[in-house]
């Protein structure tokens, strides 16, 4: 049976981007089919890795939106979660929705992520990473912040940088680059009236990458010159909106962000304590991001102090903090 428009109740705040099940039919984006995709690859194994429930536990959702991921948790048992988000309008949606729904378990607050070393809001056992990695202007920085709240368990959904050639995927680095999909100009250009796909394309030609720089250690991507080159000379004024000038989606940092390669993605979490890596392998009804490599799950688990297996100097150096 085709799905509901969102009640009346909570249409004043559409469009949502999460699609989330509020009952009797109806949904808040029906037509959106990402978040329910993700919850169907990633909470089969987020359950099972917690004995077939999330009962009693404390969850953080970090860039949370509207809240989908934090209303599936609660669906599954979660004791508290707690939603944040930057974006006013987010924060605004995910609470008309708890309310609608009655649901008295989660919380959403205003804020970065950077910011969370000094909100005071306590440990918890499972933290989700869904998608805000490369939104992250200091991912290093903040990662050393969330670990710090995270008891046991990291979900992260991130893109990242894959090449057919393992040697090259060998290498942990991290590229940096004006758009975070799996092409780097989708997004960025919102029409052509000044520039276009075309004209950027034409200064690729003009300005080759060297990929003979690549020296064997954590790098960022020889991409990077050359953005910011092209930043520099089209769009000086990052607006984190379309700039009406140009008419160019820029992001709130200079319109680049910060991309890991697998390598990368697990160095920097073992780095933070969490041992033991499982990537969720997708199906043939996973999303293409996914079955092409260039997005992935991965759930990072700490090993306990009092377990039967050692514990990195860097986890008893954080259980200690």
């Amino acid at each position: 049976m085709e799905k509901t428009k969102v009640p009346r109740e909570l249409k004043y705040l559409a469009p949502f981007f999460h699609d989330i099940e509020l009952g009797k039919g109806y949904n808040t984006a029906p037509e959106s089919y990402r978040m329910r995709e993700a919850i169907n690859l990633f909470f089969p194994s987020l359950l099972k890795l917690h004995g077939g429930s999330l009962k009693g536990l404390r969850i953080l959702d970090v860039g949370c939106n509207s809240g989908g991921f934090s209303f599936a948790a609660t669906k599954y048992g979660a004791k508290e979660v707690v939603g944040i988000d930057p974006d006013p309008h987010n924060i605004k949606q995910a609470e008309a929705i708890s309310a609608y729904l009655k649901n008295k378990k989660v919380k959403f607050l205003k804020f970065r992520a950077e910011e969370l070393d000094g909100q005071n809001l306590g440990k918890f056992d499972i933290v989700i990473l869904a998608g805000i990695l490369y939104h992250l202007t200091d991912p290093i920085g903040t990662m050393q912040k969330i670990a710090k709240l995270a008891k046991s368990t990291l979900l992260i959904d991130s893109h990242v940088h894959y090449t057919t050639d393992s040697t090259e995927e060998d290498i942990p680095s991290w590229w940096m680059l004006s758009d975070t999909d799996r092409h780097d100009l989708e997004g960025l250009f919102v029409n052509d009236k000044t520039l276009s796909l075309k004209e950027y394309l034409k200064f690729e030609r003009e300005n080759p990458v060297d990929y003979n720089s690549l020296p064997k250690q954590f790098i960022p991507s020889p991409h990077t010159q050359r953005d910011i080159k092209f930043i520099r000379k089209y769009m000086p004024h990052g607006s984190g909106g379309v700039r009406t000038d140009c008419n160019i989606g820029s992001a709130k940092s200079g319109n680049l962000v910060l991309i890991p390669n697998k390598k990368a993605l697990f160095k920097m979490v073992r780095y933070f304590g969490f041992e033991d890596l499982m990537e969720v392998i997708p199906h043939r009804f996973s999303s293409l991001p996914y079955k092409e490599n260039y997005r992935v799950c991965l759930f990072a688990l700490r090993r306990s102090e009092k377990g039967p297996f050692p514990i990195s100097e860097t986890q008893r150096a954080l259980n200690n903090s």
